[in-house]
């Protein structure tokens, strides 16, 4: 009986504690993480402002439409393998510096920021792309996970993953439709089969 009660308080106090430390968590989580491509800046700045093309390289998004938008800016709508829409719009941006996409629509749980910046490495022949995600978490459990574990987001991780396999698949494809070096034609003694062609008409009787 005492060994249940016991056992009984540890689970109140964890519990309490959780949600203690939970609520002196601030419910806007924000977490960035920085990855190099060996690509110009250019090319990873077109990769993410492009939506119309996501399809071609982003994880688990399998269409997009054109949506309205509240900024002026693009809007679009994403849809995944089984069907799910997510509505995203960019709210502000510099030409390949930065872009800020918010997610929107009727069915957003949390309010989610994305910043993308782009910086060229210090020897200008690679980019630093640094993705920075602010989401509402308004659950105490999630919060207080995300805080201890201090991980970057499903989300970011997935931005990441999908840029390295793009370009890892370019030059894959790059490679295999390569022209095949031909090999250097050999010269040709000409000078001796002349001379033995000259040598053939001479013996042949008129």
């Amino acid at each position: 009986m005492k060994r249940s009660a016991i056992i009984f308080l540890i689970l109140i106090s964890f519990i309490g504690g959780i949600v203690w430390y939970g609520n002196t968590l601030p419910e806007l989580s924000h977490t960035s993480s920085s990855q190099i491509f060996n690509h110009h800046p250019s090319h990873v700045w077109q990769l993410l402002f492009d939506f119309e093309r996501y399809p071609e390289w982003r994880e688990n998004v399998y269409a997009v439409e054109k949506i309205p938008s509240k900024t002026n800016l693009k809007a679009w709508k994403e849809i995944d393998e089984d069907g799910n829409t997510l509505s995203y719009e960019i709210v502000e941006y510099e030409l390949g510096v930065f872009i800020v996409i918010h997610e929107t629509g009727d069915a957003q749980k949390n309010f989610i920021k994305l910043r993308f910046d782009i910086e060229v490495t210090d020897d200008e022949k690679s980019t630093i792309l640094k993705i920075t995600e602010d989401r509402i978490v308004p659950q105490l459990l999630p919060r207080v996970i995300n805080h201890l574990l201090n991980t970057s987001p499903e989300n970011v991780n997935a931005y990441f993953r999908s840029i390295h396999n793009k370009f890892k698949g370019d030059a894959i494809r790059a490679k295999k439709n390569a022209p095949a070096q031909s090999k250097p034609t050999e010269n040709m003694p000409t000078e001796n089969i002349n001379e033995k062609s000259d040598a053939r008409s001479a013996d042949t009787p008129q």
